[in-house]
């Protein structure tokens, strides 16, 4: 049955979200962002489309909160932030956003959701956007010494990097060993990117 805004409440309103976010995972994963129409997410999610657009605007909104629903970047970055900045730092950040493309590697969600973002440009800005604000907004503020947010971004850039000649090229060298031998080999250069000065020993 089709749900329309009159007479919604707020728990009809979060179920029809969370089903317009699965319509988008189900699309988006079959026909690749750029194929896949506001109209298509609204109707797969038995929504009409002018009330779907009331709960998420436009395609991108529905696969940015894809990404939200799926990694919880935020909640699974904060525990590695909770134990302060110190040299550890970049270890523990790089432990855990690498160890959410790690387990049964093709039902990785990290894996679906890059998939999808290398089929379109946007979709490539979204999930950027929404994995970068989450890591800027918990760690940049707490960093010593200049660019926090610059150092933040390249930071982002080296575990993107890793994952993805990891996990989507699957190149040998870095493929082959185990997770933890990766992270403690890159873990000098992740320091010295993150936190700067001295601390790249």
């Amino acid at each position: 049955m089709t749900v329309t805004t009159a007479g919604s409440t707020a728990d009809v309103r979060a179920e029809a979200t969370q089903a317009l976010i699965s319509a988008g995972r189900t699309l988006f994963t079959q026909l690749g962002y750029r194929q896949t129409g506001f109209a298509a997410l609204a109707e797969a999610a038995g929504l009409e489309e002018g009330f779907a657009r009331e709960l998420l605007p436009d395609k991108a909104a529905v696969f940015g909160a894809l990404i939200e629903r799926t990694v919880k970047v935020a909640g699974i970055l904060g525990p590695a932030v909770a134990g302060g900045i110190d040299e550890d730092l970049p270890v523990r950040l790089a432990r855990t956003y690498l160890a959410l493309w790690e387990p049964n590697e093709e039902d990785s969600p990290m894996i679906e959701l890059y998939r999808v973002a290398l089929s379109d440009r946007e979709a490539s800005q979204v999930l950027r956007e929404r994995i970068s604000k989450a890591l800027n907004g918990q760690v940049d503020h707490e960093l010593p010494g200049g660019e926090a947010e610059l150092r933040t971004a390249l930071f982002g850039a080296q575990l993107g990097g890793v994952a993805f000649a990891r996990h989507l090229l699957k190149v040998d060298a870095v493929a082959a060993v185990d997770l933890e031998t990766v992270i403690q080999t890159i873990a000098p250069g992740l320091r010295q990117t993150l936190l700067g000065g001295d601390s790249g020993r």
